[in-house]
């Protein structure tokens, strides 16, 4: 596997990680600021 290939596959994997951690941190962040949304509340 070529050098390159190998520095976009890990470039992507880890945007794509990372990507995913950020999202749920924001989500969490958001329900601690701001309060939980009553529809989840609902729902389960």
């Amino acid at each position: 596997m070529d050098a390159s290939v190998k520095r976009r596959l890990v470039h992507g994997l880890l945007s794509l990680v990372l990507g995913l951690l950020v999202a749920r941190l924001v989500d969490y962040l958001t329900d601690r600021i701001v309060g939980e949304d009553e529809s989840s509340l609902l729902s389960g």
